[in-house]
């Protein structure tokens, strides 16, 4: 019996996806990170099409994929950062925020799995994600299994620090990572969103030019020396 080499490629892919196939969750709104040729060349052509065919994927399942990968590179992929997505691919995709915006998100659990869950913000910069700003959002019983899904679990706000300074001032430099974790079955699942935050100080300084800004009806000796 013979089988041709795209039906070999087919049943690879589909088997590959297996250890995928119970994850379920990602940010909608505003997009996550999405996988591009950066994320096929860190991580494998294999970890491409899976995440292609499915964002949703845990992260554990994405290590049984690649692990016996040749194009797998371990010090590029960063599997426990985004989810291994890169920003180099999503460059169209960066949203703009300021000190203490509310922003509202949407991470869609598409299947329930009883863990807990976090909103923080990373430098991206560094290898595995260092979290500058935690629990802008928290939960220690998310997406429990037992009730149906909570709204206020997929769709939710959170508030931009103040205190990051310059940290998050150009694209690249951050990103808000959701980080959700069922150790009952060993999966965790990650989705970020690329953003720039302007600095505190930036925002200071344009507090207090307002401030001192002569009002148009400020007929103080002070604005009308300045007129």
């Amino acid at each position: 019996m013979h089988f041709n080499s795209a039906l070999l490629a087919s049943v690879a892919t589909f088997s590959s996806m297996a250890p995928l196939a119970n994850a379920h969750g990602y940010f909608t709104k505003p997009e996550g990170r999405q996988p591009g040729t950066a994320f096929q060349d860190a991580c494998g052509m294999q970890a491409y099409y899976n995440m292609k065919g499915s964002i949703n994927g845990n992260i554990q399942g994405l290590q049984q994929v690649v692990a016996n990968q040749d194009d797998y590179n371990p010090d590029e992929c960063h599997l426990w950062k985004c989810k291994g997505m890169k920003y180099a691919d999503n460059k169209d995709n960066v949203q703009s925020y300021t000190p203490g915006q509310s922003v509202d998100l949407t991470f869609t659990i598409v299947a329930p799995h009883t863990g807990h869950a976090n909103v923080s913000i990373i430098d991206t910069s560094s290898p595995n994600g260092k979290v500058i700003a935690k629990n802008l959002k928290k939960w220690d019983n998310y997406a429990p299994t037992s009730s149906p899904i909570q709204d206020s679990q997929q769709n939710f706000s959170v508030k931009m620090p103040t205190n990051l300074g310059d940290q998050c001032a150009e694209e690249g430099q951050c990103a808000i990572q959701m980080y959700w974790d069922a150790p009952d079955i060993d999966q965790t699942y990650e989705s970020c969103i690329d953003f720039t935050l302007s600095s505190s100080s930036s925002k200071r300084d344009a507090d207090a030019e307002e401030f001192s800004r002569p009002h148009p009806r400020d007929f103080s000796p002070r604005a009308a020396a300045e007129e």
